[in-house]
């Protein structure tokens, strides 16, 4: 078996429209809405969001990072300081991009990253 494409990244949240509110600051689109799912469209791969219900236990926060790719990340982050989201460090650069570590309301941790320009 071979995986294919990934469909859907999705994280548990304690309060769902907290959080959709959150997302949508930050530019992100509402695909659909289903319950305690809120998906938002991010072309070929979906980001949702999941309401964890008090009888699941408490949320806890994610370190795996999950990356949305941007074209301008010095933007993002004027955007994100201006907002007030927390960012765990600054902009940094490795050699396959620039990444941008932010920290959601549950406190999981998601990153923006930009490529870096090709040397042809």
């Amino acid at each position: 078996m071979k995986p294919g494409k990934i469909y859907a990244c999705w994280i548990y949240v304690s309060d769902l429209q907290k959080s959709r509110q959150f997302y949508q600051d930050m530019g992100f689109e509402v695909k659909l809405t289903d319950g305690d799912w809120i998906e938002f469209d991010l072309g070929e791969t979906s980001f949702a969001i999941l309401k964890r219900h008090a009888n699941e236990g408490d949320v806890i926060p994610s370190k795996t990072r999950i990356m949305f790719e941007t074209d301008n990340i010095e933007l993002v982050y004027e955007e994100l300081k201006n907002k007030g989201i927390k960012t765990i460090g600054e902009i940094r650069t490795e050699s396959y991009g620039k990444l941008l570590t932010f920290e959601d309301l549950d406190g999981h941790w998601l990153e923006f990253y930009q490529k870096l320009p090709c040397d042809d």
